[in-house]
């Protein structure tokens, strides 16, 4: 009996503990952002998307120290966390082997059906005029949802995944202390 009372009682622990942790992560993530936010970690705005994101506010692409990172604005938080998080994972998909048989021009990784690319790098007109692609860009491959906003990055060539994803990290934290002393 008493190691029934012992197991019940960390279990409680242990539940109230994630509790008290899941509150405290959430207390951050209540910002609502808005565009003129985004000039306070100096990122510059430079274009917007093809692709119509659901329920957004503002869906733009821009620079932050020579690093792409497009960033889509809904109305709350919750409309971020349910639709920014299907465009977050839409647009950073890359699957392992195309579906067509056809060649594309790209080379290297295949990207999912909905990722958006507007341009393309590293060609010559002369491959381009044949319709050949070496590397569609931009490619974020990290995302991160914070408040109502929805951040992508595209990594910098020294960079993979996991130091673009600490990045990303980096400048919500950097925006979010902004916001703070903004208020």
């Amino acid at each position: 009996m008493s190691n029934q009372i012992k197991s019940f009682c960390h279990r409680n622990i242990f539940l109230l503990a994630v509790i008290f942790i899941s509150c405290g992560a959430t207390e951050d993530s209540n910002f609502k952002y808005e565009q003129s936010d985004l000039s306070l970690i100096g990122w510059k705005n430079k274009g917007g998307f093809e692709t119509n994101f659901p329920e957004a506010d503002f869906s733009r692409w821009g620079y932050i120290k020579g690093r792409e990172v497009a960033i889509i604005l809904y109305s709350t938080s919750e409309l971020a966390n349910n639709f920014g998080q299907i465009a977050g994972q839409e647009q950073t998909e890359i699957i392992q082997q195309s579906k067509t048989d056809s060649d594309s021009g790209d080379s290297g990784s295949f990207y999912g059906p909905k990722v958006e690319r507007t341009g393309c790098r590293g060609f010559s007109g002369a491959a381009l005029f044949r319709g050949e692609c070496p590397r569609r860009e931009p490619l974020y491959t990290v995302f991160q949802i914070d408040g109502n906003a929805l951040f992508m990055f595209e990594p910098l060539r020294s960079e993979d995944n996991d130091l673009a994803a600490e990045r990303l990290k980096e400048l919500i934290i950097l925006l979010n202390e902004k916001y703070k002393d903004k208020k």
